[in-house]
């Protein structure tokens, strides 16, 4: 069974159950802690690591002083990891790249073009609908990564690193519906990725 660590970046306990459920019913066994436990050591004894949304603002200083912690992790650890809306933020801080306030709210399906075949959209068509739920966007990919998708209301709506394993994603994939699968199947091929 795939182990994956999921590290909760909400300001309350339980706000990440639909991220676990959604890894669960896709083969995982999750093991949860709160941001501030995060370590390259902890990620390291995973097969891979998923970084939760969070209502926190990158753009805040003291946020990104709050999850220096976990940034720093990222950084140091060898485990594939996942970054889903903050966490993609955070993961994108965390390489240089600069996090800004959108003028719209986005909550909503929204239409997402895949740029380039990866093994993360593997099975997957061109076009997708998968949901966001955001203030801030990662202005440009950092330095090292690739761009690997984009949205209408998101430049960067999913990155790569080139030489390791790591993903950010601006929307949230465990928030998908019957109309609108993709973000499931998004999971599943990350899952598959750790095997």
């Amino acid at each position: 069974m795939t182990k994956v660590l999921v590290v909760s970046n909400y300001p309350t306990e339980g706000r990440a159950g639909v991220l676990e459920k959604c890894f669960q019913t896709n083969g995982a066994t999750v093991t949860t802690i709160e941001w501030h436990e995060s370590s390259a050591a902890k990620f390291d004894s995973f097969d891979g690591v998923v970084l939760s949304g969070s209502p926190e603002m990158m753009t805040d200083t003291g946020t990104r002083a709050k999850y220096r912690a976990e940034a720093q992790a990222i950084l140091d650890s060898r485990a594939p990891i996942l970054g889903i809306c903050f966490g993609h933020q955070l993961m994108a801080h965390a390489y240089g790249a600069e996090v800004v306030e959108d003028k719209k709210h986005v909550l909503e399906m929204v239409n997402t073009a895949v740029l380039r075949d990866d093994p993360l959209f593997g099975g997957l068509s061109r076009s997708l609908k998968l949901f966001e739920s955001r203030y801030e966007v990662v202005k440009e990919v950092p330095e090292g990564f690739i761009l690997l998708a984009r949205s209408d209301t998101s430049a960067v709506a999913a990155m790569k690193h080139k030489a390791r394993t790591l993903y950010g994603v601006q929307f949230h994939p465990e928030r998908f519906t019957p109309a609108n699968p993709d973000g499931d199947r998004v999971v599943a091929n990350f899952i598959g990725l750790l095997k």
